[in-house]
């Protein structure tokens, strides 16, 4: 008994922080008011906007995080459990089935973008087509279960930024995915550097933890294995979706709804001001839906739209991920064509939709 707490002491510390953590939010802050040791306290009443700010901040977190943690747990799963090559046997040969085929992998590997350009990477390795690779990275973070879900739900349990959304998405994918079918026929990766790499952060492989922890090796602990990988991926993931939340709403706060309602009068320096705060937050697809939801009093669907279609595709960590990645040429290619892609379809969207 003892041997094996040892040997899942990280796993099991981070599971009972977790549940801490959220047993705080959910029932420890009305715990802790009720005591009377806290009337006892002379603290100094905060300001108004501060008060405002944590509260838009609390209620965009309390609503993100449960999907964070399912994104983070699905990813550890995937890790551990699912062999991307045999999910790219199915793939049709043929360009014209492949690339829609591919735009819906995320359904079988609904990885976010965080954890989208390893699996990528490893997928053009095992020879899957660059053309297909990248229709899948620009498309599962948006078309997969748990973004699915928290959309739904950030916008009232409505079906019609979901769909758009997902549309709007494989759109984009597709056409990029013909596009690197077109002029990309040679390797897309940078070359494998000569010293060991592996261990960088950023493709949240965390192999220096896994190789100092000899039971994720054995099958019969591949689930220990998947909830550490689970912990780490949560701990990179959620700094950038409390930072997200936080500028969020500080922006609300300190800017104001109704400047914010002004500005967005010109629909098209909305749309730019939302891809741009969408590159700059950096959010998981898992959650940034509620974080968009919360300026729908203020901006309509379409910048809305451009936050949570652009941000999955290119936001600034991703950016450096693939940096280390891909070849120069290939990520000018990729960034200035998907920029250009979403603010079509959006022009689309404004244009058609009803």
């Amino acid at each position: 008994m003892l041997k094996w707490l040892r040997g899942y002491s990280v796993e099991l510390t981070g599971l009972f922080v977790l549940l801490a953590f959220l047993y705080m939010i959910f029932f420890g802050i009305d715990a802790i008011a009720r005591q009377d040791w806290m009337n006892s306290w002379s603290l100094p009443e905060m300001p108004v906007q501060v008060q405002t700010v944590a509260t838009i901040f609390l209620s965009i977190f309390i609503e993100g995080i449960p999907f964070i943690l399912i994104g983070v747990l699905v990813s550890g799963l995937i890790h551990i459990y699912v062999n991307e090559e045999t999910v790219w046997r199915w793939v049709p040969k043929n360009p014209f089935l492949s690339i829609p085929f591919a735009s819906c992998l995320g359904l079988l590997l609904p990885v976010c973008e965080c954890g989208v350009v390893p699996v990528t990477k490893r997928l053009i390795q095992k020879g899957l087509p660059s053309y297909i690779a990248f229709t899948f990275l620009l498309a599962a973070p948006v078309i997969n279960p748990v973004t699915i879900v928290s959309t739904y739900i950030a916008f009232g349990n409505s079906w019609d930024m979901t769909f758009a959304r997902l549309l709007l998405a494989a759109w984009v994918a597709w056409v990029m995915g013909a596009l690197f079918l077109w002029f990309f026929k040679k390797d897309v990766l940078k070359p494998e550097p000569t010293s060991d790499d592996h261990h960088h952060h950023c493709e949240h492989e965390h192999t220096h933890h896994h190789e100092s922890h000899d039971h994720g090796s054995h099958k019969g602990d591949r689930f220990g294995h998947a909830l550490y990988h689970s912990v780490f991926e949560f701990m990179d993931m959620g700094k950038y979706f409390v930072l997200g939340a936080l500028i969020a709403a500080s922006f609300q706060t300190f800017v104001g709804m109704s400047a914010i309602r002004d500005f967005a009068q010109n629909e098209w320096l909305a749309i730019l001001l939302m891809m741009g705060l969408a590159f700059g937050m950096s959010l998981c697809s898992s959650a940034d839906a509620f974080v968009a939801a919360s300026f729908r009093t203020a901006m309509g669907p379409a910048p809305l739209l451009a936050f949570m279609v652009y941000g999955p595709m290119l936001d600034l960590k991703n950016v450096l991920m693939m940096s280390g990645t891909f070849k120069r040429n290939v990520m000018l290619f990729f960034i200035a064509g998907s920029t250009l892609l979403t603010l079509v379809v959006l022009g689309l969207y404004m244009i058609f939709w009803p």
